[in-house]
């Protein structure tokens, strides 16, 4: 992926620019270490420097870039202290949703069911793919939670750049999408004994990824 220019949609320039920075760096155009000049982005993207400025400084209030210069910054290596946050939010949001999933019964865990089909039957293969059905797994269990609130919290975890980049290397990681997907099942079998049970189910899920990447 390259950065191309940006067209006049209905986006905030900003917010499309951060949006176009960030996915070059999910792509690994932009890998740790690239410098990153305002007056360079803005000519490839064809926009001002305000709205890529405005763009970078969300991106190093997010950890992911540092400031080098007076015009330029660099993308930042990903700290294992920075993974080991992601994760926990991950659980303090996730094992508690899927816990109050088991609460409600059995039409909650039919949409979180109904999810996981779904994602099997999409037959991700790629990264990208992979990262995008987990990502709804997930999702579906907040959301099944019936708390919108927790829902907004998972979207402020997972949509910072920073969050993108992390779980996008685990995926990389992964040989078989399909058993990654499928594995989710057992979260909806613990659903289906115990909340508790659902709870731990879903923290060791949660564990068992930053293992794999944190040892990867």
């Amino acid at each position: 992926m390259v950065l191309q220019p940006i067209g006049r949609g209905g986006t905030p320039l900003a917010d499309e620019a951060y949006r176009r920075i960030s996915e070059a760096m999910l792509a690994g155009d932009l890998p740790p270490g690239s410098r990153l000049v305002m007056d360079a982005l803005a000519e490839r993207l064809e926009i001002s420097r305000t709205p890529v400025r405005d763009a970078l400084r969300r991106l190093e209030r997010e950890g992911l870039v540092e400031p080098t210069g007076r015009k330029g910054y660099t993308v930042r290596e990903i700290a294992t202290t920075d993974l080991e946050h992601l994760y926990e939010s991950r659980i303090a949001v996730e094992a508690f949703s899927a816990r109050r999933v088991a609460e409600l019964g059995e039409p909650a865990i039919h949409i979180v069911e109904q999810t996981i089909e779904d994602a099997v039957k999409s037959g991700a293969q790629t990264a990208a793919e992979t990262y995008h059905q987990n990502r709804m797994i997930h999702r579906s269990v907040v959301e099944a939670a019936a708390n919108p609130i927790l829902t907004e919290m998972f979207d402020s975890i997972w949509d910072r750049a920073k969050a993108l980049q992390i779980f996008e290397q685990f995926h990389k990681l992964a040989a078989d999408a399909g058993e990654l997907l499928t594995e989710h099942y057992e979260l909806t079998d613990a659903m289906r004994v115990a909340p508790d049970h659902a709870y731990e189910v879903m923290h060791q899920h949660i564990i068992v990824g930053y293992k794999a990447h944190k040892d990867g």
